[in-house]
């Protein structure tokens, strides 16, 4: 697989061919009668396996938050198949092509989609990110927010758009949202999202014309997407910034959230009942998610996040009591850099430098991300390793505790490499007297799953250390099928991944 470095930049020219309302013809006509509830207690669990608890555990957390729920009396398999659909031509759900190959369809392979760097999304990958059981929680739930109906604070707006090149049309894009209904948050997330923060050549009017929302910025190759869309600013007369911002939030208002998309999944993933499994917004399978973060980082900055939010669940039939586990191999994986997972209780900041601590983004809980340079000194008590999220944004962010803390944590934790797993504390010296206890997963007796568990697996396969203790290969034996094998070693790493408990 073709693997890129420059993926974050090369984002704000492609912007996954937001070809509103042209590329999704669809050929069957749905007709689904829907339900809207408010009545979270009343979930049958039988039926919809996973979801009451889930929202019940973050309304304990936050009591101001208010769940809908929406019956979409759709077929979980029926939903996942229509989403898999455009083989060949334009799929439907696109990953960028510095992802693993197990969130890359098999169908179409390295077939290059939009601009070269976008690949058609695998079948695992869309039914991970369209499961609301993986998004219930408290850094991804914000894709469920509903967009309609908002007031927004215009201070908010200004720390959202803080260093971006919306800096300045705060007032603006507050009134428009305003007078279309439309939550302003979401609009300014969905800008960055398309634009980057500092702003693509749609949106740097050297042509005359602007495109902030990238409408009918289709096209195979860089050239062709900027060149059709500002052909179409051209046609609508967008010859400023806050002309393309009004006309894009009255298009959005109009033809998305005013017909029942009224969420970024449901503009992601139209499970609504108006233009079903078709009319959706864009290609990027994770923009939703993203967008979704990009909302919860600013109303964790502004301590917003106890504040009054509605969220829209959809429910569908069938799903099975398994929630889709995220897809083996993750994230990005660029030329000399390793992952690493987030072990953190809920966030970790990632900033602009050691010492300069301005916001670039959220890193969430096992979020796994790229380091692309290890510090080997520490400043102000701690090592800052620059990394980059799968979006394409880079950072700083503390490897560790800080020395004044007293109790060790490892924030970022390799995925492929031997490590204490990220525990409370450094692992103690071993004594050789003490007869070590060997559990199921737990393959070198510290008495914790971690990746060191991984590697002896790994070793034991490839023979360069092979394990002849009956006890250690019990502990190995993870699946129980009696013999130590790849299976064993794939739910060691979804253990540690978050995907799979060994019990």
């Amino acid at each position: 697989m073709k693997k890129t470095k420059y993926f974050c930049f090369i984002l704000l020219f492609t912007l996954l061919s937001y070809t509103i309302l042209q590329i999704y013809g669809n050929p069957y006509t749905y007709s689904v009668t829907q339900q809207i509830s408010t009545d979270i207690a009343g979930i049958d669990t039988s039926a919809y396996p996973g979801i009451k608890e889930r929202i019940q555990e973050l309304q304990k957390k936050y009591p101001n938050w208010t769940f809908k729920l929406l019956y979409t009396n759709l077929s979980w398999k029926d939903a996942i198949a229509n989403e898999y659909q455009g083989h060949g031509s334009s799929p439907k759900n696109l990953v960028a092509s510095s992802r693993d190959s197990s969130w890359i369809c098999s169908i179409c392979g390295n077939r290059a989609y939009d601009n070269g760097t976008w690949r058609c999304a695998s079948e695992s990958a869309i039914s991970y990110m369209m499961d609301p059981r993986n998004m219930l929680n408290e850094t991804n739930i914000f894709q469920f927010e509903e967009l309609t109906g908002a007031t927004a604070n215009l201070d908010t707006v200004k720390t959202m758009t803080n260093g971006t090149f919306l800096q300045g049309h705060e007032q603006g894009i507050v009134s428009t949202a305003t007078k279309h209904q439309v939550n302003a948050y979401y609009i300014v997330a969905r800008l960055i999202q398309e634009q980057g923060k500092s702003g693509s050549v749609l949106v740097s009017g050297k042509s005359g014309v602007y495109n902030a929302f990238n409408i009918g910025a289709s096209g195979s190759s860089s050239a062709q997407v900027i060149e059709n869309g500002l052909a179409y600013a051209k046609r609508q007369g967008w010859d400023t910034l806050e002309k393309s911002i009004d006309g894009g939030i009255a298009f959005v208002a109009n033809q998305y959230i005013k017909k029942g998309q009224n969420t970024l999944y449901f503009q992601k993933f139209n499970v609504t009942a108006t233009d079903t499994y078709a009319h959706q917004y864009q290609q990027n399978l994770t923009a939703a998610q993203t967008e979704g973060e990009t909302l919860k980082g600013t109303y964790q900055a502004v301590n917003a996040l106890n504040s009054a939010h509605t969220f829209i669940i959809p429910l569908y039939k069938d799903m099975g009591t398994t929630v889709t586990p995220r897809p083996e191999s993750i994230g990005v994986t660029l030329p000399g850099t390793d992952l690493v997972r987030i072990n953190v209780t809920s966030s970790l900041k990632l900033r602009k430098s050691p010492e300069d601590s301005t916001l670039v983004a959220w890193l969430w809980k096992d979020e796994i991300v790229a380091r692309l340079e290890k510090a080997t000194t520490k400043i102000n008590g701690t090592y800052w390793d620059k990394v980059q999220k799968a979006n394409g944004q880079v950072g700083y962010t503390a490897r560790e505790t800080f020395d004044y803390e007293s109790n060790y944590k490892l924030y970022l934790v390799p995925v492929n490499s031997e490590t204490n797993g990220g525990t409370e504390t450094p692992p103690p010296a071993s004594n050789p007297n003490e007869k070590k206890q060997y559990n199921l997963g737990d393959c070198n007796g510290d008495s914790a799953i971690n990746s060191g568990d991984l590697l002896a697996v790994r070793k034991h396969l490839i023979g360069t250390a092979v394990a002849t203790d009956e006890a250690v290969l019990k502990a190995m034996d993870v699946n129980k099928d009696g013999t130590v094998n790849s299976g064993d070693l794939l739910l060691i790493r979804k253990h540690l991944l978050g995907t799979y408990v060994i019990k």
